[in-house]
């Protein structure tokens, strides 16, 4: 398997799972469920990453 192969699935990966939090966190903030420390950082990160993860 290419190394291109494997290096955009896990771009997509990442991008899947930050998108995944991003939306579990933004409705547990908006459901008033809002716990002290906030995934939103993790989830933009993980975004990022597979974004520049897609782009090499």
């Amino acid at each position: 398997m290419p190394m291109q192969v494997i290096r955009r699935t896990v771009a997509s990966v990442l991008l899947l799972c930050g998108a995944l939090l991003t939306t579990r966190e933004l409705q547990r903030q908006a459901s008033g469920r809002g716990a002290k420390k906030s995934l939103l950082g993790l989830a933009f990160a993980l975004c990022a990453v597979g974004v520049l993860m897609s782009q090499a």
